[in-house]
């Protein structure tokens, strides 16, 4: 003890003495660290470093993901970027803005989308979290006053994925197409019928989980009804989603393109339902109560790809903030708005060149005859690491109710990092 407190006087009578006579700072800060280290030394009953963590942090980069790694924390960060080239190609009699006159064609730049995207779990491994912003603009549905796209917590309270509680803001579960990243389609953007019967993201709560394997899987919520990023429900109803998935033969994947399948085919049916009733609400245009029932199909094989869906759309107006449909000479019957669209795909490369064509179309109202919308096109895809580094071209025709028809060479590149 005594050999102890010699030395720590020691060391502190040095200390002063060096800053008395004018030692430069460099030399004080070695000093003082040389004495914090004597101490640690001569300090037998110091207790451990708290700020040391049980395992160290790990950092990682694959697949285009960077990944932050810690005892009670996971972070996977990626930004993607599509650079579109558009070519419209309008129907004889038509006259696009900025050209001089009909039929005459325009193209343009654009940056399509620009998102970043976070991911992980805290605390346990059970407890996710996803974060999107999306930086060239709102996706359909999305508000236009905010870059927030997706902003999620997913508990796990089965702790195996059987039973989950989603709550925040994200993409409802209907349309499969709508509900595959716009990063991992065929065609350049998604077509007709996607954007027509689905309404992206919603704020609400859901559960969800995978049983029997992950060959069925569930989600069922509740949402606002309205667009996403709102600070409140429209009305006083709410969106209700239902959809139920069967895989047989394993997972097929969010993914159009067939990267799944190696030494065996993949299938997935699925069916599901959505109930919105915007009665009451500002907006006079879409004062209505819809009930959808559908269902799609999903088959991969060997780079052979081919999915379906079909919509059944019942609608009927209710009453807005401003006039109730009940009064006369206003539309109040119900009608019928059905569509389907498919796709097939086949990689002439495998993993690399592959070509695609698809059709769509639905009837805006059965109460009006030949009003129904189409689109058909065909797709040229290379990948040169999968969906983080493509580029894409598709040429589609898209036919409106007055039997317009017009055209798009679309050219489009995509960076994940």
């Amino acid at each position: 003890m005594r050999r102890l407190k010699f030395h720590t006087a020691r060391v502190v009578f040095s200390t002063a003495c060096l800053g008395m006579f004018g030692a430069g700072p460099a030399l004080a800060d070695e000093t003082r660290a040389a004495l914090v280290d004597d101490a640690r030394k001569a300090s037998p009953d110091d207790p451990k470093d708290e700020t040391k963590d049980e395992k160290p942090a790990k950092v990682s980069y694959k697949d285009g993901a960077a990944t932050f790694e810690a005892e009670h924390l996971r972070i996977s960060l990626t930004n993607r970027i599509q650079f579109r080239l558009t070519d419209e190609i309008p129907d004889d009699h038509v006259q696009l803005i900025g050209t001089s006159g009909p039929g005459e064609s325009k193209a343009s730049w654009r940056v399509r989308r620009a998102k970043t995207h976070l991911e992980g779990w805290f605390w346990r491994p059970e407890m996710r979290f996803e974060l999107q912003l999306s930086w060239a603009g709102p996706e359909a549905g999305a508000s236009a006053q905010t870059a927030l796209e997706d902003a999620v917590i997913t508990w796990d309270v089965s702790k195996k994925r059987t039973f989950e509680i989603a709550f925040g803001q994200f993409k409802v579960p209907l349309g499969r197409q709508e509900m595959t990243s716009s990063g991992r389609q065929q065609f350049v953007d998604r077509d007709i019928f996607s954007f027509e019967f689905t309404r992206g993201r919603d704020l609400g709560v859901q559960v969800e989980g995978a049983l029997a394997n992950g060959r069925f899987s569930y989600m069922a919520g509740v949402f606002n009804g309205n667009a996403a990023a709102r600070l409140g429900n429209d009305n006083s109803k709410f969106q209700y989603n239902a959809r139920a998935m069967f895989e047989p033969w394993g997972s097929v994947g969010f993914s159009e393109s067939d990267f799944e399948s190696k030494d065996k085919p993949l299938l997935a049916i699925a069916g599901q339902f959505e109930n919105n009733n915007q009665a009451y609400t500002s907006n006079v245009s879409d004062n209505l109560n819809t009930t959808i029932w559908g269902g799609d199909v999903v088959f991969k094989y060997k780079g052979f790809s081919a999915f379906a869906e079909i919509l059944a759309r019942n609608r009927k107006p209710q009453p807005t903030g401003v006039r109730d449909p009940s009064q006369a000479g206003v539309a109040t019957a119900a009608f019928h708005s059905n569509g389907w669209h498919g796709q097939v795909g086949y990689f002439l490369k495998r993993d690399t060149l592959e070509v695609a064509a698809r059709y769509a179309t639905f009837d805006p109202s059965d109460r009006v005859k030949n009003n129904d919308r189409s689109e058909v096109g065909g797709a040229l895809n290379y990948f040169v690491n999968k969906h983080s580094l493509k580029v894409q071209t598709d040429f589609r025709q898209v036919e409106d109710q007055d039997r317009t028809k017009n055209k798009e060479l679309r050219v489009q590149m995509q960076v994940v990092f």
